[in-house]
């Protein structure tokens, strides 16, 4: 049966349908932090809903933020494999983009950050406590160095990039 845009009924959703998702990332706090707040290990501050690197006031609030439990958890959001010749022939050059990018992005979003590169014979692994980190270390690497770069999402909270050349 054809429908028409007359038909009232055309652009409603059946809300009774919808399944109430329950995942979520474990690291992100339910409600918001109190504000100010600064975390104990890093010393980024929360403030006006948002994590940043500005000073904190004495009287703040004390926490560890998302970012420093992923790290001291080992539990990282985005997984980065380089592999390839080209990465055996350039890999100091492809750490110092890495860790560039990482800097930059760390200092705009203090959540987003490298937590480790792995370095074997024929592979480097980067892990990141961020997705967005992951996405736009794969992005560089693409336009700087090209090669084939494949992004996986894993849940909603977890990404796996690949890139080789």
């Amino acid at each position: 049966m054809r429908r028409n845009k007359q038909d009232k009924n055309f652009f409603k959703q059946d809300r009774s349908r919808i399944i109430k998702d329950k995942r979520h990332d474990p690291y992100q706090p339910v409600k918001k932090y109190p504000e100010p707040t600064v975390c104990t290990m890093c010393g980024a501050f929360y403030k006006n809903g948002r994590w940043t690197w500005e000073e904190a006031p004495l009287e703040s609030n004390e926490m560890e933020c998302p970012a420093c439990k992923r790290i001291a958890d080992g539990y990282p959001a985005g997984i980065i494999e380089l592999r390839g010749d080209y990465l055996l022939d350039h890999r100091e050059d492809i750490l110092n983009l890495v860790r560039n990018v990482g800097k930059t992005e760390k200092m705009q979003h203090p959540l987003e950050r490298i937590m480790k590169i792995k370095n074997s014979k024929l592979e480097t692994t980067v892990t990141t406590t961020g997705m967005h980190l992951a996405r736009r270390i794969g992005d560089a690497l693409k336009d700087a160095n090209k090669g084939e770069l494949e992004y996986t999402y894993e849940g909603e909270n977890y990404i796996r990039v690949y890139w080789s050349r």
